[in-house]
């Protein structure tokens, strides 16, 4: 990852980048690189490199200022706005994103669900996220549908 962008990330999230997530984004599994989201093999719903883990650092800058530029009401009506220290690192592709927790207080990969307004714990490190990543477009195993399966911890 360009040293320009880590700093508007670290800037933009108030924290370092995680060591492991610049060095994922630095030698990006090729087997997520071009691999389709559909099952059918062709890009009509895109490629998990521009979706599920951005493989592009210009794209998480993107998509990290743009999570920060707006508001959303909670279902209890209350104004959400996205945590500084939480870094989107990619999205489902139906609006909810991927994240990194930079102050550590969550380890591993959450979700942030959209109509709850919420966070779940998917993978309890990027590592892991990777191989279910893996495991759902790659091997084509029928238990990583946006990981709604996967058992997880609530958190807020």
């Amino acid at each position: 990852m360009k040293p320009e962008v880590i700093q508007e990330l670290e800037v933009l999230c108030e924290a370092s980048l995680p060591a492991d997530y610049v060095q994922l984004l630095g030698s990006y599994p090729p087997l997520l690189r071009a691999v389709c989201r559909s099952d059918s093999g062709d890009d009509s719903e895109g490629i998990v490199s521009e979706v599920e883990l951005f493989s592009l650092p210009a794209d998480v800058l993107e998509i990290n200022r743009e999570v920060r530029a707006i508001s959303i009401l909670d279902p209890d009506g209350q104004e959400f706005r996205w945590p500084d220290q939480l870094l989107v690192i990619g999205e489902t592709g139906e609006g909810d994103y991927y994240c990194v927790d930079l102050d550590g207080e969550h380890a591993g990969v959450l979700q942030f669900r959209h109509h709850a307004v919420e966070f779940e714990v998917i993978a309890d490190s990027l590592e892991e996220f990777v191989e279910m990543l893996i495991e759902s477009f790659v091997t084509g195993s029928e238990s990583g549908d946006d990981f709604d399966d996967s058992e997880s911890d609530e958190t807020e």
